[in-house]
């Protein structure tokens, strides 16, 4: 599953990188903001990252995928309570209504990003690219921060 995930963050990253990239900027339909990525323990193999993405354009948008060069893959997930007991199932993606932001946050959806390849503490940068189903890519910048489950940057 770890080799199919590697693959699937491989081929985003590709595309993102032969699609032109768009920087996170107020004049495009898709604009993302308090993007940042809960520092973890030294060693710790998967970390959570949080953002905002607000649809200003008239038409529906869809993230259909997420990559970062500091990771071997990234995925989107949600956080589900059943029975009492938290779990987190795997999104394919991001549907995004026009005039509307989705919210990537501490309980409900984020991002789960594996196998980081440099040690990431606070104060650190992250490029995240947010493949956009029209083919596009959204370039975004999320800072590594020591937060709680209640606090953000």
């Amino acid at each position: 599953m770890s080799h199919l995930r590697s693959r699937t963050g491989l081929l985003v990253a590709l595309l993102c990188v032969l699609i032109p990239v768009l920087p996170a900027r107020a004049e495009m339909d898709l604009v993302v903001s308090d993007a940042w990525i809960r520092e973890a323990p030294p060693g710790t193999t998967v970390l959570a990252g949080y953002l905002k993405i607000t649809n200003r354009g008239v038409a529906h948008a869809t993230v259909s995928g997420v990559s970062a060069d500091d990771f071997s893959s990234v995925e989107i997930h949600r956080t589900v309570m059943e029975n009492g007991v938290a779990r987190m199932l795997s999104a394919r993606q991001l549907e995004i209504p026009a005039g509307e932001s989705f919210v990537l946050e501490p309980g409900g959806y984020h991002l789960m990003l594996f196998n980081p390849v440099r040690p990431l503490v606070a104060g650190d940068t992250v490029e995240l690219l947010l493949q956009i189903r029209d083919g596009a890519c959204l370039a975004v910048n999320a800072p590594v921060a020591r937060m709680t489950v209640d606090q953000h940057p």
